[in-house]
Formats: C-alpha cells, sequence, structure tokens
C-alpha cells in the first residue's frame, strides 16, 4: 500500500494560486499594450523602458498569448542586439515563470516521480531530450507551451529546461527583432 504523500508547504501551496493569478493579469496587460502604447511608454521613461517591459514581456509569454508583439516592437525601439536581448530576456523569464508554475501545480519533482502520476503514453515523450526542447519549442504558437507543459510535468531538472530553452529562444529573437527593425524601425 502507498504511503500518503505529504502537504506541500505552504510557500508551495500559495504559489499554486498566486502564479495562476499573474498570468491572468499578464493576459490582461496583453490586450491594454499594443505597438504605440509601448513606443509612448519608451520615449515617456526613456533607459528605465525595459524595466517595465521585460516583466510585462514574461508574464504575457508564460500565458497563452502571443507575446511576439513585444518582440517586434523592441526591434523598432532599440537598437538591434539591445532588441534581441531584451526578447531573449522576456522569453526566458517567461518560460521559468510558466515552467515554475506546471511544476508546482503538478507536483512533480524528478523525473521517477513523473513516470508514476503520468499515463504511460505520456510518459514515452522524451521531456528532457536536448531535441525535443530545442525544436518543440520552434512550433509557432504552441511550441513554447508544450515544452514548457511537457517539461514540467516530466520531471526535467530546472538547469537543463533552462539550458536548452535559453538557446532554443535564440532563433526567434533574433528574427523577431529584425522584422520589428525592419517594418517599424530605422532598420538594423
Amino acid at each position: 500500500m502507498d504511503e500518503p504523500t505529504p502537504n506541500p508547504p505552504l510557500w508551495k501551496r500559495s504559489l499554486r494560486i498566486v502564479l495562476p493569478l499573474a498570468l491572468l493579469l499578464g493576459c490582461w496587460a496583453a490586450f491594454q499594450f499594443g505597438g504605440d502604447d509601448l513606443r509612448q511608454m519608451h520615449q515617456r521613461l526613456g533607459w528605465v523602458a525595459p524595466v517595465v517591459t521585460v516583466p510585462l514581456h514574461a508574464l504575457i509569454a508564460a500565458a497563452p498569448v502571443p507575446s511576439d508583439v513585444i518582440v517586434i516592437a523592441n526591434g523598432a525601439l532599440y537598437s538591434y542586439p539591445v532588441a534581441v536581448f531584451l526578447g531573449w530576456l522576456g522569453w526566458l523569464l517567461g518560460s521559468i515563470l510558466e515552467f515554475t508554475t506546471i511544476r508546482l501545480w503538478t507536483g512533480v519533482n524528478s523525473e521517477e516521480e513523473a513516470r508514476k502520476k503520468m499515463p504511460r503514453w505520456i510518459s514515452r515523450w522524451p521531456a528532457g531530450s536536448p531535441w525535443f526542447l530545442f525544436f518543440g519549442r520552434q512550433i509557432p504558437g504552441v511550441g513554447a507551451h508544450l515544452c514548457a507543459g511537457v517539461a514540467a510535468a516530466g520531471g526535467v531538472s530546472y538547469r537543463r529546461y533552462i539550458t536548452w530553452t535559453a538557446i532554443a529562444i535564440v532563433p526567434g529573437a533574433l528574427l523577431l527583432s529584425a522584422i520589428g527593425a525592419r517594418l517599424l524601425g530605422e532598420g538594423i
């Protein structure tokens, strides 16, 4: 007979409520800020603007709302290398937030524990494979959320997830920042 699992600590139970609320706030913020609003905010705040836009981008990226518009806007507002870095950083922080939220919801802390809790057909996914973590993220629209969900529920370590996510985000940050620089800004 299985032993009863102890209740998680209070901070984990609290985060199970706080993080989803933060993600909902991110969804709301996504609809409140358009390209013109970001440009006006950038002009008002100057060099402090990334302190506002990067956390906003992270919240939106962790929610099931496209955050590509922020990376494109960064391409128009900043020099190309800065725009790429800010887009990459926002996506990385959003991915960590989403991964942590799912990890807390599922209560999974290791691959062995995940295999016991998951249905057999899901446990066959190569959650920790670098190929899955890199190429799965390249699927437009759903790749980032798919990778975060499968990796978190699959017990992938934070270190492995963050490393491969940081690498997988680079192509999108380069491309969307370049699009923003060409379409909305002065060019690269």
